[in-house]
């Protein structure tokens, strides 16, 4: 039996706390909780929760090791292993191999319209080249430096032809047959271009053209008789009356709306590179080389342009041609957005359709008001242009230099009205940028008169008697700024309204009487010049033109109707009485 030591057992009772030695009751139960972390879905112990913060509890040490391995993480504003809030404040419990989302999944269909609203943006915002569509404007317009060379071959031409200079002896009747039979084959040209222009589409119409001009060339040079150089001037005059009639519409219709009055410009320029050619390269060499100079133009133009596409416009009206007008104004646009890109395409179709329905004869030029002040204005405008006597200057330039008797050489007074219509043409698209179409208008007109009336007066004083040797300067001056003035409004500007002011169904019908109108005016002017000069003087031809001048000034001050900065289908509203006003009214600047 063993013996106890009081104070031994003393010590050990006072080591447990009274507390301690009462009965203990037994814990409540704890709800499970399921973890993100708690790969197996069963229930974990409970967690302490210590700042807010939620430290994870783990099974085993296996499975924080698949967890890191399979590359959980923590979302964003949460510690490493925290598991992301949903909107109802509930954690989301990830699978087997997922990872913790960078954002809530609430937010990521909102995050990708935001993002997908600045990319639109960031590309709408994007500027899209217009290259393509330079290129392809100064390439059609090849035809117009044809064009030119065909004009004004006759004016260096004639006078080696009446001294008999190339074997070719004429007499000056048969120069001024000569010299007029362009204009006359040009006032057929656009009759055969209004019936090509739908049939074959603009862009082969144009190369015809480019053909008919080539072989007017070879005729001319091969073929030494005067029957046969009436033949070939008319061949030549019909590709001119072609292009004049096809060109502008071509450019109408590929052009954006705020480059179509610099486009058009174009035309006048690539025209005057021509009068220029026949200029510096007729007076200094044989007959034989200006005409394989000449020759290399419309081939020149034809090798360029067959690589462009035809307009959207021209690849609609004809069956299945959708998908070729969708690649061709793709590629005129230059890195487009595809949604311009159909929204353009379809508004095209629509004017197209619209044409398709409506009739396209002759009779329906004259069937409203609206296409009638579209003739009558069309007309008009070429009208005030040959009767301001252009095509007598262009034609007779060398004839007049040598009437005023100066000193200077007619052939290098001719190369310099040449190169100065080449710079004012070349500046003609920049100004176009940078003020209105009509104010254009009105410094042409102007000029135009006040140059035809000093160039009338000088011819005046010659012819009275006087001693002009002293004002010997003023023929070559007044004839520079005739140039200069022409080129910056009636040269070009008439034919860019013409592709603008007609529908779609009548374009190809009313440009062709317009051009045809325009140049049988120019035939009777460039044949009767000589006859009126011998019967009233000169003096009084050019005074003549000058009062046309003022003329087309008032016209255009008053009836004009102003179509800058409008679309073609806003243009065609104005025309007939549909604008938010009711009514047409012909604007003054």
């Amino acid at each position: 039996m063993y013996s106890v030591d009081p104070r031994r057992l003393l010590s050990i009772v006072c080591l447990f706390p009274k507390g301690s030695r009462q009965k203990r009751k037994p814990p409540r139960p704890q709800p499970q909780q399921t973890h993100r972390l708690n790969l197996s879905g069963g229930g974990g112990p409970p967690r302490r929760k210590t700042s807010g913060y939620a430290r994870p509890q783990f099974n085993g040490p296996m499975e924080l090791e698949t967890l890191m391995e399979e590359g959980a993480s923590p979302g964003p504003g949460s510690r490493e292993g925290e598991a992301p809030t949903a909107d109802d404040g509930t954690r989301v419990s990830l699978s087997n191999g997922d990872k913790a989302p960078h954002s809530h999944r609430s937010q990521q269909p909102q995050q990708e319209e935001l993002n997908s609203a600045a990319a639109m943006k960031s590309n709408s915002d994007r500027p899209r080249s217009s290259l393509n569509l330079y290129l392809a404007a100064c390439t059609v317009n090849m035809g117009a430096l044809a064009a030119g060379c065909a004009l004004t071959w006759s004016s260096p031409t004639l006078v080696k032809l009446e001294s008999g200079e190339t074997g070719l002896k004429i007499t000056g009747d048969q120069s001024s047959w000569v010299g007029s039979l362009v204009t006359l084959g040009a006032a057929i040209g656009p009759i055969l271009a209004g019936a090509l222009l739908d049939r074959l589409g603009r862009k082969h119409t144009i190369l015809l053209s480019m053909v008919l001009s080539a072989i007017s060339w070879i005729m001319i040079g091969v073929i030494p008789s005067i029957v046969s150089l009436y033949l070939a001037r008319v061949l030549a005059g019909i590709a001119v009356g072609v292009i004049f009639t096809a060109v502008p519409m071509y450019i109408a219709e590929i052009a954006e709306m705020r480059l179509r009055s610099s486009l058009g410009t174009l035309m006048q320029f690539f025209l005057v590179v021509g009068f220029l050619l026949e200029y510096i390269v007729g007076p200094y060499t044989s007959y034989l080389t200006l005409v394989i100079v000449s020759l290399a133009t419309p081939v020149l133009c034809f090798g360029m342009f067959v690589w462009m596409p035809d307009s959207p416009h021209s690849l609609l009206i004809r069956p299945g041609g959708e998908q070729k007008a969708m690649e061709s104004l793709r590629w005129l646009r230059g890195n487009p957005q595809e949604t311009a890109l159909i929204k353009e395409l379809e508004d095209i179709k629509k004017s197209v359709d619209d044409s398709k329905k409506q009739k396209s004869g002759i009779g329906e030029l004259f069937a409203n008001k609206g296409n009638i002040k579209a003739v009558v204005i069309s007309c008009a405008m070429v009208a005030w242009q040959q009767l301001s006597g252009i095509n007598v200057v262009l034609l007779y330039s060398e004839t007049i230099f040598l009437k005023t008797g100066v000193d200077l050489s007619a052939s290098v007074s001719t190369i310099i009205v040449g190169t100065v219509m080449l710079v004012a043409a070349a500046v003609t698209p920049t100004l176009a940028k940078m003020t209105t179409m009509r104010m254009l208008l009105y410094i042409s007109a102007i000029g135009m008169a006040i140059t035809d009336g000093t160039l009338g007066l000088f011819f005046y004083l010659q012819n009275s008697g006087n001693d002009v040797s002293s004002i010997g300067w003023l023929p070559v001056t007044s004839l520079v700024l005739f140039i200069i003035t022409y080129c910056l409004g009636f040269g070009p500007l008439p034919w860019a309204i013409m592709g603008e002011i007609f529908p779609g169904n009548l374009k190809s019908v009313a440009s062709a009487l317009t051009a045809s109108f325009c140049w049988m005016l120019g035939f009777v002017l460039t044949k009767m010049f000589s006859m009126v000069c011998d019967a009233i003087g000169i003096h009084f031809v050019f005074w003549l033109f000058s009062v046309c001048c003022i003329l087309a000034l008032l016209f255009t001050a008053f009836l004009l109707p102003e179509t800058e900065g409008k679309t073609l289908q806003e243009i065609q509203d104005m025309l007939h009485g549909r604008n938010k006003s009711g009514n047409l009214k012909m604007t003054r600047a």
